[in-house]
Formats: C-alpha cells, sequence, structure tokens
C-alpha cells in the first residue's frame, strides 16, 4: 500500500473519529456526534449509509475496534457516576443489547484470536495533547495474555504515557513517549524484548491502528505505514477527492460581539464574527469599518461625532489601533506598543483614546499624532471599567489589589495627576461620570450584611454591591443631601428653577477636590446586590441587577438579569427590561442599545415602552473558515505567549514550536481539526490546563438521548427493568423518572411500546428515547406479576450521570458502616466546585459525627475550594455543649470526633490534587490511594477565539508545602499506595476503601473518639 486517492465514506457534515475495518475487510465502524452525543455507527463498505448501534447518550463514548466474533468494540461511561469508568463493550450489528466485557476501566482494548486482551487505562484526552506528560494518570497498558481474566501492568516501573495498545502477531504494539516523544515500539506480551520502531521527532505519532500484521499511524497530519514490525515507516501519499464543504465560505450569524452607540443614539459600531460597522439603528444602510478575512476586530468604539470609530485589530501579527469610517481610509496606530487589549474606552471629543493591556498598564493614545502615554500600572490584576469624563479631560478607573480588593481611581488624560478616589480596602469597580460631569458613580461591594447559612452555621455576604456616587468638588453637594430650599416636584431641580429656561449649550467642565474625596463617597439608596454595568444617562444611573441565586439552581427557572434605571431628580428607580445580556448609552444619555435573548435592541433610556430591534441582516458579513483558522492558530498562540505562567515558557521555544506547527493549519478540513491542532501544539508545552474547549454548537433537542434512570435487559424477548434507581431529593438532577408518582413501574416490568411505537425485540426501547430527553413520552408497561398492561407518562432524562452518582455514595457508605460496625462515617468530594460543596455538606451533618470519617476524594475533578473543604476536615473538637433534654453538641460543630482517612487516586485532579497535598501537609490522616493526575497550574478561560472557541493558557502556579513545585506533571504520591487492577474493578472490589476502613479501625482503637465529660459533681 502505498497511498492513492481517498473516497468520502460519510457526507452528514458532522465529526466523525475512530474510524475502524472489521476483521473481514467488509465493514467500518466509527464514532459520529450526528444525533447529538457520540455513538457507535457501523456500515458495509459498498452498502447504504451508516447503521446507528447504540444510543447510549454519552459525551465519551467511543469506537475502538472489533472483537474477533464480529461485534463492534466500544467504550463508554455510561450507566457509570462519573466519566472515568469508562468500561469496553461488544455491540452488536443489528443494534441489539451490548455486552459489557470483563477488562475493568479501559480507554482502548484489543482482543487477539487466542482470546489475549490488552488494554490502555481510562484516560480522558489523547497523550499527544500533554506531551511528556509524567502524573497519576499516565496512559497505563494492561495485558491478560491468555483470557483468564488475571491483568498485569507492563512497564510498571514507568511514569512515561503507552497507548494505542494492539496485537500485531505475537506481539504487543503501542505508542509510547518515555523517551520524550511519541513513537511506536512493541515488546512481548510479558513486557520483555522492547523495540523501537519509529525515530519521529518533532511531532508525536497518534492514533495506530493495525489489521494485525501492518501497523498504520499519523504523524503532523499524514498517515504512515509499517508493512510489519520489522519494515521501516513509510508515508502515505493520500488524495482527497471531492469537495471539502467545511472549507468553503458561508454567511456568519449577526450575533454581535460588542457594541458602541454614537452621541445621539442614531447609530452603533458594531463587532459581528470579528468585522466591524457602522449601523444606523432604524432604517438606512450599513457601512463596512473593517471586514477581512484573516483579520480579527475587537472591541469598536464611536470615536467623536465626525462618524469616526477606533477599533483594535491584528492585521500586523500583533493587536493595534486603527481608526477610519466606512469606505474611508484606515489609520493604524500604536502597533507593537499595546500587547494584548483587554478594554478599550474613547474620549467624548475624539482627541484619545484609553486602554487596557494583558500586562496590567492603562494607556491613553492621541488619535491624532499616534502617541503612547502609560497612565497607571498593576501588578495584581487587570485594569478595567476605563471611562472618560464628558469634558474629555478626565480618566477614571478600577485598579486592583491582592483579589479581590480593587479601588477607583482617576486622571487626567494628559498624565499630570492621578488621584485615589477610593482606598484600597473593598472592590470598587465600573466607574462613570455623570453626563454633567460633577460627580462619580461606580459599584462596590463594601456592604456588610451577613445572613445567616440555612444548612450549616455559617455566616455570608450573599449581598454586597452597591451603587455609589462621589461629588468631584467638595462645594458640590451630594443627589441625596437636602437641599437648602427643599426638593422640587415633578424631577424639577432642588433650586427652584421649575420652570425657567436653562442654559441648554453649556458644555460640562470637570473639577476635582481630591482633598476627602474617599470621605464624599455616598450610597445610592437601593438595596445591596449584585450588580454590573453601571452607566449614566440624562440625570439617571443604570444598572444591570443579576439575580440572588444558587451556582446549581433548585429546579425552576432562574430570574432573569433586570435592567434597572435610578432618578437621580426623583430618587426614584425603576425597571426597564428583563433578561439583558449587556447595554450601552448614547453620548447625549438618551437612548439605550441593549443586547439579549432577543438581540439587538434600541430604546429611550427612560421609561418607554418603545423598543426597536435593530436589524442586522443589513449587515453581510462572509465567514472564510480557511483564513479563519489560521487567524485564531496564530492569535492562540500570542495568548499562550502573553499569558504562560513562565516568560521562559518552560524551556520551550515557543515560537519556532509555532512556527514548525503552521503548515498543518493550511491543511485543515473542518473545524474539529482546528480543535485538535490547538491541543496538539499547546500540549507541547506539557504543562496542565491547556485547554481548547469548542465552540459547544447547541444540541438540537430533538435528538437527545432519553434515558430512564435504570437498567433494562433482553429477557425471553421482553425488554425487562432489572433494576431502577433510587432518587436524590435533594438534588434535582438526581430524579429519577420510573419512581415519579404515579408512574409505579416496578424491577422486573417488561416495557411494550414507546410513545406509541412497539417496542423492537432486538434494539429494544432506547432508540425509542432519541429525542425525548426532558419531554413528557408514554410508556405501555407490561406488569411482571400479570394483568393488563398500563400506559404511563414519564419525562426521561438527558443525563443519568447524577443520578447514578448519588446510588454509588450511597452504596460505598453503606459498605463503609457495615464494615466498621456502624462506627465510621463516609464522605465523597466528587469536585471542587458548587457541586463539590453541595455533595460534602449534603451528609456532614449524619457523617462527620461518626466516631471516625472516610474522606474521598477519588476523581475529583478539580475547581477550587479546596481551602474551605481542608478547613472544615481540619477541626479539632475544643469543647462540648451541654444542655439539659439535648444530647451534647461538639465545640466546633462539624469537627470530626476522630480519625480521618482519606482516598485518593489518579482521577483526582487540579483542585483534587491540592486538596490531596493539603491532608498530608496538614496531617489531617493517612491518604490512601493511588498518586494523583498532577496538575497546579491554573487557569480563568477569559479568552475566546473569533469563533467562540476558548482557548486556555496555564496562568496561576501552585507550591505546596511539604510538595513544593512538585506536583505539576507529577501528580500527589499517597502515603500508602493501593493499586486497583482490571479484576477488581469486575468483581466490584474496592481494595482502596478497604484499606480505608482498615486503618480508620486499627486509629480508632489506638485512639478513641472523643466524647463529651461527665457532669461536675453538685458543689
Amino acid at each position: 500500500m502505498d497511498g492513492g486517492r481517498a473516497w468520502r465514506f460519510t457526507a452528514d457534515r458532522t465529526p466523525v473519529s475512530f474510524p475502524r475495518f472489521s476483521p473481514d475487510g467488509a465493514r467500518l465502524a466509527w464514532t459520529s456526534t450526528r444525533e447529538g452525543a457520540p455513538e457507535a455507527f457501523a456500515a458495509e463498505i459498498d452498502g447504504p449509509e451508516g447503521e446507528r448501534l447504540t444510543h447510549w447518550g454519552n459525551a465519551v463514548t467511543g469506537v475502538r475496534g472489533w472483537t474477533t466474533d464480529g461485534r463492534v468494540l466500544a467504550i463508554s461511561p455510561a450507566g457509570q457516576p462519573s466519566r472515568d469508568r469508562m468500561w469496553a463493550y461488544a455491540v452488536p450489528l443489528d443494534g441489539g443489547q451490548a455486552e459489557r466485557l470483563p477488562y475493568g476501566w479501559v480507554s482502548e482494548a484489543a482482543v487477539n484470536e487466542g482470546g489475549g486482551v490488552v488494554t490502555v487505562s481510562a484516560i480522558w484526552r489523547e497523550p499527544s495533547q500533554w506531551k511528556r506528560y509524567r502524573g497519576g494518570t499516565a496512559a497505563k497498558i494492561w495485558i491478560d495474555a491468555d483470557g483468564s481474566g488475571e491483568f498485569t501492568r507492563l512497564f510498571a516501573d514507568s511514569t512515561a504515557q503507552y497507548w494505542s495498545a494492539m496485537w500485531v502477531g505475537d506481539r504487543i504494539a503501542f505508542l509510547a513517549d518515555h523517551e520524550g516523544t511519541g513513537n511506536l515500539y512493541s515488546a512481548l506480551p510479558d513486557g520483555s524484548d522492547l523495540r523501537r520502531h519509529t525515530s519521529h521527532d518533532g511531532f508525536y505519532a497518534r492514533h495506530a491502528a493495525t489489521d494485525g500484521a501492518r501497523v498504520i499511524y499519523s504523524h503532523a497530519g499524514a498517515l504512515w505505514m509499517l508493512d510489519s514490525l520489522d519494515g521501516e515507516p513509510y508515508e502515505l501519499e493520500v488524495r482527497l477527492g471531492g469537495p471539502r464543504p467545511a472549507r468553503a465560505r458561508r454567511p456568519a450569524p449577526a450575533k454581535v460581539a460588542d457594541f458602541s452607540p454614537d452621541a445621539t443614539g442614531r447609530a452603533s459600531a458594531v463587532e459581528i464574527r470579528g468585522t466591524a460597522h457602522w449601523v444606523t439603528h432604524r432604517d438606512g444602510p450599513s457601512g463596512v469599518l473593517r471586514a477581512e478575512p484573516g483579520v480579527r476586530v475587537r472591541l469598536p468604539r464611536v470615536l467623536g461625532e465626525d462618524g469616526l470609530a477606533v477599533w483594535v485589530s491584528d492585521a500586523s501579527g500583533e493587536d493595534a489601533l486603527e481608526v477610519g469610517r466606512p469606505g474611508g481610509e484606515i489609520r493604524t496606530l500604536a502597533a507593537g506598543q499595546i500587547g494584548r487589549v483587554l478594554d478599550l474606552a474613547a474620549a467624548p471629543d475624539g482627541k484619545h483614546v484609553a486602554l487596557a493591556t494583558h500586562d496590567g498598564r492603562l494607556l491613553a493614545v492621541d488619535t491624532s499624532a499616534g502617541s503612547v502615554r502609560e497612565l497607571d500600572r498593576t501588578v495584581n490584576g487587570d485594569i478595567n471599567g476605563i471611562t472618560f469624563s464628558p469634558d474629555s479631560a478626565w480618566l477614571a478607573w478600577s485598579h486592583p489589589h491582592h483579589e479581590p480588593l480593587r479601588q477607583i481611581k482617576m486622571g487626567r488624560v494628559d498624565g499630570t495627576s492621578t488621584i485615589d478616589v477610593t482606598s484600597q480596602r473593598f472592590s470598587d469597580y465600573a466607574p462613570v461620570f455623570t453626563k454633567d460631569g460633577k460627580h462619580l458613580a461606580f459599584l462596590s461591594i463594601r456592604t456588610f450584611d451577613p445572613v445567616y447559612d440555612a444548612h450549616v452555621f455559617d455566616l455570608s455576604f450573599p449581598a454586597g454591591a452597591k451603587p455609589y456616587i462621589v461629588p468631584l468638588q467638595a462645594t458640590t453637594s451630594s443627589p441625596f443631601a437636602p437641599s437648602l430650599e427643599g426638593r422640587g416636584f415633578n424631577g424639577a431641580e432642588d433650586s427652584g428653577e421649575e420652570g425657567k429656561d436653562k442654559k441648554k449649550d453649556v458644555k460640562p467642565v470637570t473639577e476635582v477636590d481630591a482633598e476627602g474625596l474617599p470621605a464624599r463617597v455616598v450610597a445610592v439608596p437601593v438595596p445591596a446586590g449584585r450588580y454590573s454595568n453601571l452607566r449614566t444617562g440624562k440625570d439617571a444611573l443604570l444598572w444591570l441587577r443579576h439575580p440572588l441565586a444558587g451556582e446549581l439552581g433548585d429546579g425552576n427557572e432562574r430570574e432573569e438579569v433586570a435592567l434597572e434605571r435610578y432618578d437621580l431628580k426623583k430618587r426614584s428607580k425603576c425597571e426597564l427590561a428583563r433578561d439583558v445580556r449587556a447595554f450601552e448609552i448614547s453620548g447625549d444619555g438618551t437612548r439605550l442599545v441593549v443586547t439579549g435573548k432577543d438581540g439587538l435592541q434600541t430604546r429611550a433610556a427612560s421609561e418607554s415602552e418603545e423598543v426597536i430591534t435593530i436589524d442586522l441582516g443589513r449587515v453581510p458579513v462572509t465567514i472564510d473558515p480557511v483564513a479563519e483558522w489560521r487567524q485564531a492558530y496564530h492569535e492562540a498562540g500570542r495568548l499562550m505567549r502573553d499569558h504562560f505562567w513562565r516568560e521562559d515558557m518552560n524551556g520551550v521555544d515557543w515560537a519556532g514550536t509555532l512556527e514548525r506547527y503552521a503548515p498543518l493549519v493550511e491543511r485543515i478540513g473542518s473545524y474539529s481539526e482546528l480543535i485538535d491542532l490547538l491541543w496538539e501544539v499547546q500540549g507541547e508545552l506539557a504543562t496542565s490546563h491547556a485547554y481548547a474547549r469548542p465552540n459547544g454548537q447547541p444540541v438540537d433537542p430533538r435528538r437527545r438521548q432519553g434515558l430512564l434512570g435504570a437498567d433494562l435487559a433482553l429477557q425471553e424477548g421482553s425488554w425487562v427493568v432489572t433494576r431502577i434507581l433510587p432518587g436524590e431529593s435533594s438534588d434535582h438532577a438526581a430524579r429519577s423518572p420510573l419512581l415519579a408518582p404515579g408512574v409505579a413501574v416496578r424491577e422486573g416490568d417488561a416495557i411494550v411500546v414507546v410513545g406509541g411505537r412497539p417496542v423492537d425485540p432486538v434494539r429494544g426501547p432506547h432508540p425509542l428515547l432519541a429525542g425525548t430527553a426532558d419531554h413528557p413520552v408514554e410508556l405501555t408497561i407490561r406488569p411482571a406479576a400479570g394483568g393488563d398492561t398500563r400506559r404511563v407518562v414519564v419525562t426521561p432524562l438527558a443525563d443519568d450521570t447524577a443520578l447514578r452518582y448519588h446510588d454509588w455514595v450511597e452504596d460505598r457508605r453503606a459498605y463503609v458502616r457495615q464494615a466498621s460496625g456502624g462506627r465510621l462515617g463516609y464522605l465523597h468530594v466528587p469536585d471542587m466546585v458548587a457541586n463539590g460543596w453541595a455533595q460534602f455538606h449534603r451528609d456532614l451533618r449524619t457523617e462527620m459525627p461518626q466516631e471516625g470519617l472516610i474522606v474521598d476524594v477519588r476523581g475529583n475533578g478539580g475547581g477550587h475550594l479546596s481551602e474551605l473543604v481542608l478547613e472544615k476536615l481540619s477541626r479539632k473538637v475544643t469543647g462540648w455543649a451541654i444542655s439539659r433534654g439535648y444530647e451534647p453538641m461538639r465545640y466546633p460543630e462539624d469537627s470530626p470526633r476522630g480519625p480521618i482517612v482519606a482516598l485518593t487516586d489518579e482521577f483526582a485532579g487540579s483542585d483534587g490534587d491540592i486538596v490531596s497535598a493539603g491532608i498530608k501537609n496538614r496531617g489531617i490522616g493517612p491518604l490512601v490511594g493511588t498518586r494523583t493526575w498532577g496538575g497546579v497550574i491554573g487557569i480563568d478561560g477569559r479568552y475566546q477565539l473569533v469563533d467562540g472557541t476558548i482557548v486556555t493558557q496555564p496562568r496561576y502556579s501552585f507550591w505546596l508545602e511539604g510538595q513544593g513545585w512538585g506536583v505539576e506533571n507529577y501528580g500527589v504520591d499517597p502515603d500508602i499506595e493501593v493499586v486497583i487492577t482490571p479484576q477488581d474493578r469486575v468483581a466490584g472490589r474496592d481494595p482502596q476503601l478497604e484499606k480505608a476502613v482498615e486503618l480508620a479501625m486499627a486509629a480508632l482503637n489506638e485512639h478513641p473518639a472523643v466524647t463529651a465529660p461527665a457532669l461536675p459533681p453538685v458543689p
């Protein structure tokens, strides 16, 4: 085989992966997202279109090959409590019930004719995406050479990655990077006679597969072949036949990313898909400001009152400012001087713009001369909230200090003066001048009104923000102060000038008395809450009020964000709109431009029912995918260069790496290939959290797989409910559809009809549940006890992971109770975000009072709450509260009475790494399990590419006591290592938990749990 023309096999324009020929070469199996979640498909080579074989509805499902008896071999964590628990399945070609294979948790598996099995441990991303990774989750090869069910790990002393394991004759071939670069190797089944078959450098070998004799793999976007393990690798010359539709130009959605209204509110400068346009709000044409394939435009701002605009462009290869008008000449300013622009504001007179940069600078740029002046600099984050005074002479901004503190500063545009408006005590943000230039308003989190927690003894400050206003001159009164002449009526001035003509042509001038400025700050008389997007209108303040809501929701619709207006004359508040994402106000303060669920709209900046939707159909934008992918690649490279936690890029020649991968951009044929390329090039940094997340195109709800929260099996020609998972009433995501009131389905009942369609005796009810997630559907049930069939209505789940997770936790807790004779409690913490915090507290009150405690952080997905969890686990009982008629209460509450033993594993990562290290360095208790993931350089996820792709830059590194810098790309070693083998998984054994209980009971015997003291003797 030397290559040739390739023929398109699928034509549904959806991403596919892992195509695998059947052993006889007559069929092809692959993974497709055609129906939303990835599922297994198969087709005859010369037959009709592919047929869907699975209906698992799980995002990690994937085809991996074929079994020796002609079934498709697929992996999936479907039916499991987390995505780490991937099992291999043999899927019949008739779409019937898949058989779970006894291999344990795997990401790949291969079987030979003699029944020998080789697997790769469960991993969630391909090893080239984190090159030279040496953490606890590194891909490992396990082998059962004779099919006995007893697996042995190969190369157990190595921390490198081993993957793409396959049988080639009597040898195991695989990819590995133990010598620094991913190459093809082979060994005998016992791991001896290790041989290297390729010598690639610069790019990893990837996606290796075999027909039992030959091996094919990808390398630098090309296919390579070995005719045998004794041969030399060679590149296949493949020609693609037919069009590549994903590279074709197409219209862009009319979705506005940013906008800036002009002085009168008649038009706005808008950004759509990286292009800038001048759009009139009502009738009239639109005009192109900048729209060039391969150039990204951001942050367009109206400049002055002459139809000019300014924006950020990367046409030069770096961020620069451009100034122009529709159809006019474009001038470039400050190229190469401004870094990555995060925020941009234009002076009302158009003579200056101010911008905040990624490296903490606040710059003012003269729009005529192009000169750049630095006004402020910080080493604690990003300056934001830049705003000009109405006379264009002053700037105000929010200056960061140690998180979360921020202060408001202001200064002259000419750089001659900088003033602290507020102190460094609070979080002050979103400053804005009133239209008369006499006051500066801002938002601040400085309300301290604690609320008692509903579940545990704690207080918090959920509603801390309010708008504030400060008179800039000492002689200017507060808008809320009493007037010497009394307040006017109907919004008239307090000075008694109702009905008198006012000077309308006097231009505002901002003057500032710096002395005593922080003391003149007064609160706007509205309730404390959560506010953003503060702006000033004519005699008014406007803002967005965000609802006080939990992070997880309670199953009901959330309250919408409200746009509110506060009238400074009437001293009253009103609501103008709901479900608003952002808004801006015209220069004269009379009109709003708003974006939300109804698109881009304009309305008066006061109470008015007239709302005009701005017709963006007048703005034709065309996507050139190839140019856009090229620009996205280079922008992602710049973002990493400018934000990676080490300026030396971990010793990697980043510019050289980007240059080496750049030719591959020209060969990209689809968006999914861009994502893959970004992953691979960022993986060269050998650092955690370097992600490329797709832009999340919504799945058609008509295709979402419905799940019943139950296990089904084909028994005597009928599909029977073999197990119904119990629901968890404290988690709205963990409802059990078949246990809903009135449904009354029992284990052993058969499902015979779904939505009026009979259940196929081979495929079962799953195909009929496609598209039913979160929608009522009728089931006809044949009771196991006999009698007439019943018709019931259920609402299937889109995801039953939460339901199965709670069931797993209860099973582990029941084991601990039984094994300890009821003396030990059990808590599992699945992650370090809101979900994990909720789960930690869900049973804290019942488990912490036990004599000892098992704390399980296995599979912890990370986050940022480890310090809160560690704080509670570190508590010690130092007192008792005794009251007549009550059981004694520990002081402090929620403190453990006895020993703690913690569990961790290779799937605990990020903040799961940190909590594991914290358990060790705080001496909370012994840590049992396996080495953790090893990724503690965190991210913030702030940057999106032009198409919405999120690219992350590892920015926030961690040094940890006892571990130093050693956790990154290694993990945290347990105090006591206990490996769970594939055969343990198959048998349902949990030796890690068994060891934890053993240690906790031994500790209890040596140091019994604390108990309340006896009452003192009567005096």
